[in-house]
């Protein structure tokens, strides 16, 4: 699609390029996760390059104020390969549209953006997002079957886990990959929507830690990543019963250390974990041990609920935040493209 620009009234709608990084930055910080805790979601200065390392490449648009000469909103899709059905596919992640907080509510053309988004990515085997629990409201709005909107068909609930320090309880081998490239094969292959390239710049500058059995063979692994060069959160406020929980030693119980209010929260990220038998107490101590080889005061690992392996996070001393994961369907589609178990990776939401 050769796409540029369309302009309603004082709005022009357009594809982002590298001079709408200083507008897009200011979006995403007028904004912030409302509820117990208040927290900011950054890409960064370089915010196009941020959405670009996580994939393939990406379609953003923007809308500007032409009056104000102000970037007023941004959303768009990453695109990347990913595993549907055992085969490496072209797939989209819609990552959301953001509003400047001066504009919300004063977009009329929202149903056009989303045409022209469809129109971008329509070469790709499956389009698909995750909503926070928390935004209600916008859930609703997309939930409800709407004309020149695309369907948003829900495939399952989505839950991050937050978990501490960690301590080291077993042996855990740090950077020898031999074998991973197996279990690419044979299990990841195996679950739809798992990048079929665990080295996108997205995951950040990351570790491999794993545990072998007598035969040498992976039965426990996952790489833990530095994303901070790309995106990275910010903690705002604490509010309700969270004001009092953030002033308690919590990492003494076990449970992630709270930052302080206005504080970079400096955390790492997991992804390609595997615990051979989805065995609840290999995978406790594989992570408690792998966290505290880490160095990280946080670490963040995301699974739909339906995976085996949140059973044993949800046995853990975590935070946990909850998304609801969807499909996105385009101009009348009905048949799903996303059928088995997914591998949904957090550092790339």
């Amino acid at each position: 699609m050769s796409f540029q620009s369309e302009r309603y009234g004082k709005y022009l709608l357009r594809l982002a390029d590298s001079s709408d990084n200083e507008g897009i930055r200011e979006i995403f910080e007028s904004g912030s996760f409302a509820g117990g805790m208040n927290v900011q979601f950054l890409r960064g200065e370089q915010p196009l390059e941020s959405f670009e390392a996580d994939g393939d490449g990406a379609y953003i648009l923007v809308a500007e104020d032409t009056q104000e000469n102000r970037l007023i909103a941004v959303g768009g899709a990453v695109v990347r390969t990913e595993y549907l059905g055992g085969d490496a596919s072209k797939c989209a992640y819609l990552t959301g549209l953001k509003i400047h907080h001066d504009y919300r509510g004063r977009l009329t053309f929202i149903q056009r953006a989303y045409k022209i988004m469809g129109e971008l990515v329509s070469d790709c085997a499956a389009t698909y997002t995750t909503i926070l629990d928390g935004n209600t409201g916008v859930i609703k709005m997309l939930e409800k079957r709407r004309k020149n909107m695309p369907e948003y068909r829900y495939l399952g609930h989505y839950t991050t886990y937050c978990m501490g320090r960690g301590k080291r309880l077993i042996e855990v081998e740090k950077n020898n990959t031999h074998g991973f490239d197996v279990l690419m094969k044979t299990h990841f292959a195996n679950r739809d929507l798992t990048p079929c390239n665990p080295d996108y710049q997205g995951f950040g500058k990351k570790d491999f830690y794993c545990v072998r059995g007598g035969d040498g063979e992976i039965i426990a692994c996952c790489f833990i990543g530095d994303q901070s060069r790309t995106k990275y959160y910010k903690m705002c406020s604490y509010n309700g019963v969270y004001k009092l929980v953030s002033h308690l030693p919590t990492a003494l119980l076990g449970y992630p250390s709270f930052p302080k209010a206005g504080e970079i929260i400096r955390s790492g990220v997991i992804s390609n974990l595997y615990v051979r038998g989805n065995d609840a107490e290999l995978c406790r101590r594989f992570l408690l041990s792998a966290a505290y080889e880490s160095g990280f005061e946080l670490l963040l690992w995301g699974g739909a609920d339906a995976d085996p392996l949140c059973r044993a996070l949800n046995r853990m001393k975590t935070v946990k935040y909850g998304s609801r994961l969807y499909e996105v369907l385009w101009n009348g589609k009905t048949d799903s493209a996303i059928r088995s178990e997914t591998g949904v990776e957090a550092a790339l939401l």
